[in-house]
């Protein structure tokens, strides 16, 4: 059974070290995307999708 964590991050100069990090414990990225809204101060928020297992 596979097992899926999400990961939040605020800024996008940790998305390639949180990647590396992930692979590292044996996690592998499915997904990644960014969303924000600007006009509510949000700023960019960036998700990414682990999967691990069968």
């Amino acid at each position: 059974m596979k097992e899926w964590k999400c990961v939040q991050l605020g800024h996008h100069k940790n998305v390639g070290e949180t990647i590396e990090e992930w692979q590292k414990n044996g996690w592998h990225l499915h997904t990644y995307v960014c969303a924000g809204n600007a006009n509510m101060g949000m700023g960019t928020v960036h998700y990414l999708l682990f999967e691990k297992g069968e």
